[in-house]
């Protein structure tokens, strides 16, 4: 199933929030239970040092007093005395304690330690109680008694319960207003995507011919490139069109002689029919030609310009008979060009051909900046040329990925074709 990119984020947010918001409450939950286990824990020890600040020890009979009075009342107090080389015992308790012994729990380490240390116990009539232990400076001995102070554990429990499910609510309002803070971004965040999709959906309509550039930063690059494609696409066709045109208007005079000749007579000669053909077959081969022009694509990796050259050297070797030193190269190695490879041959071959054929030899073809440079020595008996089937070929596929060729004199005594991006500068003549 798919989706789309605003929920996805959307959903990256919820989660990712969620989870730090969990990992928080957690780590806060832990902290404000041992915080409120502290406080009751120091409310304990207060407890305990008054009551001992005032303990009669000469009369314990009268140290219960208040809530330590009654009995099960759920808060009780019991003081437990070691004297040096003797075994613990319980000294006094309160009257609330009647028959039950803190000490008798606390014993053997039964009672559960928190980490505020707390113990947790269970007091008379199964009461759950928080109890701390706390050591006395006073007495007959000092430092020779402890005070067990113990309270109900409810009270303690129901505020920290009453606290956590707050903070947890409280977690899951922040988690909504962030979800939705969230999701008012991203709305406003893709908005330009809704506005290039629609853009898009126009442009699949043909109620469009191009992107628009006002877009976000992020999407200028991917909007130039594209429209780029779609001018070289229009470029193509356009090509094509009007060499589909040039070749009927070609073809419509050589066709329209032949008719006439044969409705003129029953038969036709064939050096009449040889002749027309002979005609047709340049204007075919042209557009042929121009049709196989491959053109910039994106991606499109740049090849070796001295691989093509020698290709197109091994080719004219054949049609020229041409010898090893008549072609001279200046090429380093690690020169490409961004031109797809069999365009590339195209254009090398050409020129090649054309300097051969009208300029004569030596041919030189040397790397000057960006492009390449081919020159002839202008010894061939057909004059040079800038023109015809060669050249016009060139000029179209460089025009295609925005190069240009340029003829000048060339110090050999011929003509030099400098080949270069539109982007670099002019050569002086």
């Amino acid at each position: 199933m798919k989706r789309s990119l605003r929920w996805q984020l959307g959903l990256a947010v919820a989660v990712g929030v969620g989870l730090v918001l969990l990992l928080a409450g957690f780590w806060l939950a832990t902290q404000l239970r041992a915080a409120m286990e502290q406080a009751a824990l120091s409310r304990l020890q207060a407890t305990a040092e008054h009551l001992s600040a005032f303990l009669p020890f000469e009369a314990p009979e009268h140290w219960s007093k208040g809530e330590y009075a009654q009995p099960y009342s759920g808060h009780y107090w019991e003081l437990i005395a070691w004297p040096a080389g003797q075994p613990h015992r319980v000294y006094a308790r309160s009257a609330s304690l009647t028959d039950f012994s803190l000490q008798g729990q606390d014993a053997a380490g039964r009672a559960p330690v928190m980490a505020s240390g707390l113990m947790r116990m269970t007091g008379p009539l199964e009461q759950s109680l928080i109890t701390a232990r706390v050591a006395l400076p006073v007495g007959p001995e000092p430092g020779r008694y402890m005070m067990l102070v113990a309270a109900p554990a409810e009270p303690l429990e129901v505020q920290t319960a009453t606290v956590l499910a707050a903070l947890w609510r409280g977690g899951l309002m922040i988690w909504l207003l962030c979800v939705l803070t969230s999701a008012l971004a991203i709305a406003a965040a893709a908005r330009p995507i809704r506005l290039l999709q629609r853009q898009l959906t126009d442009l699949d309509q043909g109620l469009r011919q191009r992107l628009d550039a006002e877009v976000p930063v992020e999407f200028q690059g991917l909007v130039r490139g594209f429209n780029a494609v779609l001018e070289q696409h229009d470029r193509t066709v356009t090509r094509h069109r009007d060499a589909v045109a040039q070749l009927a208007h070609e073809l419509k005079t050589p066709l329209a002689s032949l008719r006439q000749a044969a409705e003129a007579a029953p038969t036709v000669a064939s050096a009449t029919v040889i002749e027309r053909v002979q005609r047709m077959l340049p204007s075919i081969e042209q557009e042929v030609a121009r049709a196989r022009i491959h053109g910039p694509t994106p991606g499109l990796q740049p090849v070796s310009l001295l691989e093509q050259v020698n290709r197109a050297i091994q080719v004219c070797r054949v049609d020229h008979g041409i010898v090893p030193g008549d072609i001279g190269i200046e090429i380093p190695h690690g020169l490409r060009l961004p031109i797809e490879a069999r365009d590339l041959y195209t254009v090398v071959w050409n020129l090649l051909d054309n300097a051969l054929r009208h300029g004569g030899v030596p041919v030189r073809v040397i790397a000057v900046g960006l492009g390449f440079e081919i020159h002839d020595a202008g010894t061939a008996s057909q004059p040079a040329s800038s023109s015809g089937l060669g050249l016009g070929l060139v000029e179209t596929v460089l025009e295609t990925y925005g190069w240009r060729y340029e003829v000048r004199s060339s110090e050999l005594g011929g003509r030099c074709v400098r080949v270069s991006p539109r982007s670099e500068n002019a050569p002086t003549a």
